[in-house]
C-alpha cells in the first residue's frame, strides 16, 4: 500500500521550525536526513510519500491521504537535560497493530543505538498531550530517536544511523505488507 514518512518540524523555507536545538544539532535537519535514509532502504518495496522540507505539519497532513491500509511514521529527537533513550508514541485509541508497530520500532532503536528503551506511550503522555499526526488513519507512530542534548545518544545515533535506518525500513515494509 502506502507508507507516509515525515521528519517532523520544518528544516527549510520561510516557515522554518527547527524543533529542538543543542549545540550544532538541529532536530529538523537530523530528522529529515534520517527520514531520507529510511526511504532509501525501503527501495521501492513500498510506495512512500514524505513531507517536504519546507512544508508545515498542517500542510503535510492536508496534502496526504492516509487510509486504513497506510503506515504513518514521523521521526523526532527529544530534549531534556540529563535524559536518555528512545520513545514511541501512539494515538489515544491505538489498536494492536499501532502498538506492535511502535514496540518493534522502539525496541529496534534501543537495541541498535544501545540506549534506554523508554517504551511505547500514548500521545496523552507526550509533552503536547495531543499530536496532529495521530488524527490520520492507518498504523501510526511518532518515534523519538533519542535525546538531542545527550552526547551519548547522539554519538550512538551518528555511529549507527545507517544500520538503524535499515532496521526501521524493514519494519515499515513488514507492517505495510501486513495490511
Amino acid at each position: 500500500m502506502v507508507a507516509f514518512l515525515s521528519g517532523g518540524h520544518v528544516p527549510k523555507g520561510i516557515k522554518r521550525d527547527p524543533g529542538a536545538v543543542s549545540g550544532d544539532y538541529v532536530e529538523a535537519d537530523l530528522a529529515a536526513k534520517f527520514r531520507d535514509r529510511v526511504v532509501y532502504y525501503i527501495n521501492k518495496e513500498v510506495k512512500v510519500i514524505t513531507d517536504k522540507d519546507d512544508e508545515s505539519l498542517s500542510e503535510y497532513l492536508a496534502r496526504i491521504q492516509t487510509g486504513s491500509a497506510s503506515v504513518v511514521l514521523e521521526f523526532h529527537f527529544d530534549a531534556t537535560p540529563g535524559a536518555t533513550g528512545t520513545t514511541a508514541f501512539v494515538e489515544l485509541d491505538a489498536d494492536r497493530l499501532d502498538k506492535a508497530f511502535a514496540k518493534e520500532l522502539v525496541d529496534a532503536t534501543a537495541k541498535v543505538l544501545d540506549i534506554k528503551n523508554r517504551g511505547v506511550k500514548s500521545e496523552a503522555e507526550s509533552h503536547r498531550g495531543r499530536l496532529g499526526l495521530m488524527k490520520e488513519e492507518g498504523i501510526i507512530c511518532l518515534l523519538e530517536l533519542g535525546f538531542i542534548d545527550n552526547p551519548n545518544d547522539m554519538k550512538s545515533f551518528f555511529e549507527n544511523q545507517e544500520r538503524l535506518a535499515q532496521w526501521i525500513a524493514s519494519i515499515v515494509i513488514k507492517f505495510d505488507n501486513m495490511i
